[in-house]
């Protein structure tokens, strides 16, 4: 299976850390989150890796010099990286949408078990998943029924929202197909510049196919946007190790669950 890591943003609101850096170039521990990824895509049974940059594109070139895993990387510009979400960067990568698909956000920092998990599912797409007791303004929301997506969005009514998106996802290779003739309708959308990825699958969901949802069940993930998430991660980087089980007392745990 090919995962495709979308990597393209500068991610502004983690300044001064960004300034001359991609985030997901910043250090986690002992590797960066990029390095820790495709670590772990391999462990998990990824064999080819996609990466679409933008901004920083040549420090992930020099980066993927050293890489000495099993993994065959390829790298996508996207030129529009400034002025856009992360929908452009998946429109970008339209000629690698063959065969099943793993897809994830560059800066998402994830428990190996989590991939473990997601790869497992047996459906023709799913949608990783946390259910938290609060759901924040920056949470990408989902309602679901029977465990599949009915709606997705940052601004759906409270009393609707079951689950929140961690930003990783697999499609079975005629899911990914949908996927692809979707993306080729929204992007004549004056709001495609400004959408981000999951609001194309929406778009699936609204034509009638079904998006199943994992859901993490503790296991620690985050997504690192601002100073205070990499400084959270950088201080448990420890507990997304595969041989640090996750204790339920701990605050990674806490936060996971919606209570820190």
């Amino acid at each position: 299976m090919k995962a495709l890591i979308l990597a393209a943003g500068q991610g502004r609101r983690l300044w001064p850390f960004t300034t001359d850096c991609p985030k997901c170039l910043l250090s986690i521990g002992s590797r960066t989150i990029l390095e820790q990824q495709l670590h772990y895509l391999e462990w998990a049974g990824i064999d080819e890796a996609v990466l679409v940059c933008g901004f920083g594109a040549k420090c992930i070139d020099r980066q993927l010099e050293s890489y000495a895993g099993a993994l065959h990387i390829k790298t996508l510009y996207n030129p529009f990286y400034a002025i856009s979400d992360n929908l452009i960067s998946l429109w970008v990568a339209r000629s690698e949408m063959e065969g099943p698909l793993m897809l994830l956000n560059g800066d998402g920092v994830f428990h190996p078990k989590i991939f473990q998990r997601l790869l497992r599912s047996d459906t023709t797409s799913c949608l990783m998943v946390d259910r938290k007791q609060t759901y924040d303004s920056d949470d990408m929301k989902v309602h679901l029924c029977d465990g599949r997506i009915v709606r997705i969005g940052k601004s759906l009514p409270p009393e609707t929202v079951d689950a929140a998106s961690i930003g990783l996802m697999k499609f079975s290779a005629a899911a990914v197909e949908s996927l692809r003739d979707t993306l080729e309708e929204i992007i004549s959308d004056e709001t495609a510049m400004n959408s981000y990825f999951l609001d194309g699958i929406q778009r699936l969901v609204d034509r009638g196919f079904a998006v199943d949802t994992c859901a993490v069940d503790g296991l620690p993930w985050a997504d690192v946007d601002t100073p205070e998430d990499l400084h959270h991660v950088r201080q448990h980087a420890l507990n997304f190790q595969l041989d640090a089980p996750l204790a339920q007392d701990s605050p990674l745990y806490r936060a996971a669950k919606g209570n820190a």
